[in-house]
């Protein structure tokens, strides 16, 4: 069982990752704008889940390789400027594998460490392209057209794959997904 496993998810996760990549661009182009105020945005983060999820349940040095590697991939696809998504998904994955084991396995939990992520990603972003001269907003600004919705859009997409994670990581091999 373990080997079978531990080839699930170094094959399984390459997919996913890139499934989500393609879901990140398409869904904030079909989210119904009535639900946005003014210049407000939001960025999806499934990537971002996905590598939380198999960062906090699974123990596989693949996953860094992976994050690195999407990393870039999110950046040729969304971004115009090459490594910033490929440092921060690998510091966050990183950091995420090296903390998990101070804290329970449980889906709360999980999605508090992706509620941390997704503002630290956001955040360094925000900064790095304020500093080269990319955005002129000031930080309030950026909190309350792009920060804000991108973390409720996130959380509640989060809830939404509650299920399929769940399936997926029964399916992967591991069993104590807990709701507290």
């Amino acid at each position: 069982m373990k080997i079978n496993r531990d080839r699930r998810i170094k094959w399984f996760l390459p997919f996913f990752l890139f499934f989500s990549i393609i879901i990140d661009s398409a869904l904030p182009a079909i989210f119904p704008v009535a639900f946005l105020g003014n210049d407000q945005t939001i960025v999806s983060h499934m990537a971002l889940y996905i590598l939380t999820l198999f960062a906090f349940y699974f123990r596989d040095e693949s996953i860094l390789i992976n994050a690195l590697i999407f990393g870039f991939l999110t950046d040729s696809y969304n971004t115009t400027i090459l490594g910033i998504y490929a440092s921060i998904y690998f510091i966050v994955t990183y950091l995420i594998l090296k903390t998990k084991k101070y804290f329970p396995k449980n889906t709360i939990l999980h999605m508090m460490i992706f509620i941390v992520a997704i503002t630290i990603t956001e955040f360094i972003v925000f900064v790095f392209y304020r500093e080269v001269g990319y955005t002129i907003i000031t930080l309030t600004e950026f909190l309350a057209t792009q920060l804000w919705p991108t973390l409720i859009f996130n959380i509640v997409l989060s809830f939404l794959m509650y299920f399929p994670s769940k399936a997926l990581l029964s399916w992967l091999g591991y069993e104590n997904y807990i709701i507290i």
